[in-house]
Parts: C-alpha cells; structure tokens; sequence
C-alpha cells in the first residue's frame, strides 16, 4: 500500500483502531455497571452501599480502569504536535473517562426512578406487609406535625468558605389519629353509659367526653369499679373512664407517651451564608432561617403529596434516623425506621430529562473524542495497521 493510500485512509484506520474501541469501551462500562447497580442494590438490595458512593464515586473511577488497560496504548498511536503544552495522551485518555462518568452517573439517577415500583396501599401500615418498593401511595393516614422530631447540622463547604446549616425533620405518620381512633373509641363503646367519666382529674360528663376531638387527647383508660367504688361508692359501680387531655397540667412531670408511627416523611431545609462572618452575625442568620423554615413547615401541606418515595441509603437517611432517636418518645426500634420523602409532582415525571441527558453526554463527548481522532494524524500508519 502506497503513502498516498495511507494518507488517505487514516481516518477509517483511527475510527477502526480508536474510536470504534472507545464506543465499545464507553457502552459496555455504562450498560454493565448500571446492569449490575440494578441487580444487586436496586432489585434485590443484596448490597449495603451508600448512595453517594454508587451513584457519584465509583462512576469517577470505575471508567479508568478500562480506558488505562485498553484505550491508552491506542491513543498512543497518535502523533501529537511537539509543542503540545501538556501531556497530550493523558488529556485525550481524561476526556474518555469524564464523558463516560458523567453519562454514568447520570443514568444511576435514570435507572434508580425509572425501575422503581409503585406500590398502591390502601392504609399506609400495609407497608409492612408488602415487598419493599421505590414508591408508594395509600389512601388512609396520619400525619402529626406536633410530633416531629428534628436533627439540626452545621457544616463548612466549599474550601471553607461558606458556611451551611441543615434541618432534617422527621414527622410520624400513623394509620389514624393519634392517639389511635380505633382504642379510644373501643373504651367509649365498652364503658356503660353510667360509668363516671373523669377529665384532667375532674369529675364530667359522657357528654362533654364526645365533644373532646381525638387528637386532643393525651390518654384515655377504662377503670374498673373495683378501684372507683372504694372513693364513689354505688355510683361507680360502672366503672369510670379516665381521660388526661394534651392541655392538661401535670403536678410533676407526666410520664412519656411512647409512639409507634408506621413510617415517618423526611423534610429538610438547608441554607448557606458565608463563612467569613462573624459568631454572632451566624447566630443570628441561623434563627432567621429557623424562622423561615419553621413557618414553612407549619403552613406546609404535607398530606397533599401525589406519591411517596424510599430514601435510598446514605448520609441523609442516616441523618433523618439520627433525628427520631434524639428523643425518647418512640417505641425501641427493632428494625430500621420507614422513612420517606413527599413527592408533589406528577409520578409520570418522575425520571425528568434523565435519560435524554445521558445520552446527550455521551454524545457530545464522542463528537468532541472524534473531532481530535479527525485533527491528529497518526504516528505510523504503516506500522498501526500490521
């Protein structure tokens, strides 16, 4: 073959000995890798690994390994001009691996929303009883607002220079009001209607006891004649119903009501000011901002959610798990609590231009890899093709 020949065929033998390689290479890494997060953590959650590390630092490194082993010697068959200020074959080899973590990591957020199952619940403690799902929705709870539990964090981000404050607030969600309808309303319809009723330590009415709301009341049991009748005489012969309301003031601390929430929904805020100000001058941004947020969260319609969404693992989650333990208030919890994320959007948009972005990545990356392949000539074009 003449130099003429080769000349002209260079750009079919850099496309053959480069180019078709680096797609290969590209491809197999993004379908094999998102193949094996969706089998081994999505599908069948064999794997205790933290999001952040799936889904952003393993696509950051992964990419190199084949692009180190195969991609590199062939970029190597490429003469690059003397007075090139940087090295140029490691400039070409970083430009693979950016384009091909940055398509990665974009389709681990596809592959994670677009797999995910929406389970329909018709109470929202069914959750227990199904497979665990990505999504859900049901039709009956609870949220209590009063009982939220909340974990404050402060950070230094951004080399130092700003500064960040975070509130993560977990809020119980529950099959009814709570405290639960279903008890309250067995100890009223077991109770003769003669039976005294006590509220707040006083003396009252059936009557009055019906107009309580549910949620007002802080706890309620049936005693039996036999500890009313030695104070009442004949008429505590029916038992009496004792009832303490939230508002009621106790002579010494009361004891804790402990809860059993079914899930809890995660709301977090978070805000950054400069890190350059003063103790002083933070402080007070922070109870600005405590401010803000809480009377974003009081007038925050959270039942209004159009489905709910499992936080996947990582330093947010064990965040929110960190705020329902700072208080006593909660049952011991013998698995890991169901934490959840509100969602307001339509479910259909769910994966937003995820995939459409990887694919564009890719892409222009490959475009941009070409554009290179097309501008430099090879070393020994003779010598590359034997």
């Amino acid at each position: 073959m003449n130099t003429s020949n080769l000349t002209s065929n260079q750009f079919l033998l850099k496309l053959r000995l480069i180019f078709v390689p680096y797609l290969i290479i590209a491809i197999s890494t993004i379908v094999l890798y998102t193949f094996l997060n969706w089998l081994l953590i999505i599908r069948f959650d064999l794997i205790k690994i933290d999001d952040s590390i799936v889904g952003f630092l393993i696509p950051v490194f992964i990419p190199w390994i084949p692009n180190l082993i195969w991609l590199m010697p062939r970029i190597k068959l490429l003469r690059f001009k003397k007075d090139y200020p940087k090295n140029p074959v490691f400039g070409n080899l970083f430009i693979s691996c950016l384009v091909i973590s940055i398509s990665l990591i974009l389709a681990q957020q596809y592959i994670t929303t677009a797999t995910g199952k929406l389970t329909q619940l018709n109470y929202i403690s069914e959750i227990h009883d199904q497979p665990p799902t990505k999504y859900y929705t049901a039709r009956y709870f609870y949220i209590n607002k009063n009982m939220v539990h909340v974990k404050v964090a402060f950070g230094v981000t951004n080399k130092s220079r700003d500064f960040a404050m975070e509130i993560y607030a977990c809020v119980p969600v529950f099959n009814n009001l709570f405290p639960d309808t279903n008890k309250i309303a067995a100890i009223r319809n077991m109770a003769d209607p003669r039976a005294l009723v006590f509220i707040n330590d006083t003396l009252s009415t059936l009557i009055r006891l019906k107009r309580l709301t549910t949620d007002s009341i802080r706890m309620m049991n049936y005693l039996n004649p036999s500890l009313v009748m030695p104070k009442y005489g004949d008429s505590g012969k029916y038992g009496a119903i004792a009832v303490i309301t939230k508002s009621f003031k106790f002579p010494i601390k009361p004891p804790v009501t402990k809860i059993s929430p079914v899930a809890w929904l995660a709301i977090r805020y978070s805000s950054t000011i400069s890190n350059s100000l003063s103790k002083k001058e933070k402080q007070q941004s922070f109870k600005d901002f405590l401010r803000k947020t809480n009377y974003d969260f009081m007038n925050k319609q959270l039942d209004k959610f159009v489905y709910l969404s499992r936080l996947p693992y990582n330093q947010q989650l064990r965040s929110y798990t960190t705020a329902i333990k700072s208080r006593d208030d909660v049952e011991e919890l013998y698995n890991d609590p169901t934490i959840l994320s509100p969602e307001y959007t339509p479910f259909a948009e769910r994966n937003g231009n995820k995939l459409a972005w990887t694919l564009v990545v890719l892409l222009s990356g490959s475009i941009i890899f070409l554009i290179i392949l097309f501008l430099t000539p090879l070393k020994n074009p003779q010598k590359a093709i034997e």
